[in-house]
């Protein structure tokens, strides 16, 4: 099933926004095949992937492919370096702890047409069902702990004309790979943005309101990591980093800290070192 209705809009959607990126694309060419060392790091990380195809996506290349008797999308930069992953998944073949997060969650009495797993470089893994219950439909994500972490309509399917002005400005070569409009009407749409996979929030008249992306603890300053060796958090470990674009041009990184049998808590800290929320 594949997303359905909402991966076809979406691609088409992207396709519109980035229609600058595909000028030389050939997506109807059967036996397009990248260059050698994407294909190379392609068969490293799916080693019993068969019935191959591939598409050229704006500045990134996808596979489309069969694995254990999964359909699955890959998604590679130019180099070759792995960007996602989406495998489409039997509910049955889910985690034990998501099944069970469904099943204790408020759309327990809904019916499952359609999960995915969704890996992307730098980020935790996470599962997206699709759900229907007579004519409504939504879009709900659960994290490896079965935590219901998203819930979204279906009926975002295409970029609204504001939404996809910012993008190509703000991010020229950047391919949309998920659409979602949360339950409150804040739109969050996903892309590759070199080699970032990045989320871009949007309220519910699509003026944007951050971007976010993972960063990894090496790459965060000292100055800024210092602030942690501080009485309030030294005792925690840094479970989580990202990166935050405001629209009000405060960025920061947006840590998530745990520690053993304490709830985790969340601290923002700018580039200069300054505490902004914890």
């Amino acid at each position: 099933m594949r997303g359905r209705i909402l991966m076809v809009t979406l691609w088409m959607a992207s396709l519109f926004v980035f229609a600058a990126c595909h000028d030389d694309d050939d997506d109807d060419d059967k036996g397009y095949t990248p260059g050698k060392s994407v294909v190379a790091a392609f068969e490293a990380k799916f080693p019993n992937a068969v019935a191959v195809s591939w598409e050229k996506k704006g500045e990134y290349e996808k596979a489309e492919f069969h694995q254990n008797g999964q359909e699955v999308d890959a998604w590679f930069d130019a180099s070759g370096k792995w960007m996602m992953t989406e495998t489409d998944v039997l509910f049955a073949n889910l985690p034990t702890e998501v099944k069970t997060g469904f099943n204790e969650s408020i759309y327990s009495a809904w019916q499952v047409e359609d999960a995915d797993v969704l890996e992307r470089l730098n980020m935790p893994t996470v599962y997206r069902l699709e759900i229907e219950k007579g004519n409504e439909e939504m879009l709900i994500y659960f994290n490896e702990k079965g935590e219901l972490v998203k819930e979204v309509n279906e009926e975002a399917s295409t970029l609204p004309t504001a939404v996809s002005s910012f993008i190509t400005q703000q991010y020229p070569k950047a391919l949309v790979v998920t659409l979602d409009r949360w339950q409150d009407g804040m739109l969050e749409v996903g892309i590759l943005d070199g080699s970032l996979v990045k989320e871009v929030l949007f309220d519910r008249n699509n003026g944007w309101m951050k971007t976010s992306w993972p960063v990894l603890k090496a790459d965060v300053p000292q100055v800024v990591l210092d602030v942690l060796k501080g009485e309030a958090y030294n005792s925690f470990s840094i479970a989580s980093v990202q990166y935050i674009e405001y629209a009000s041009g405060s960025d920061v990184y947006h840590f998530v800290l745990q520690k053993e049998h304490s709830m985790d808590i969340s601290v923002e800290i700018d580039p200069q070192g300054n505490l902004v929320l914890d």
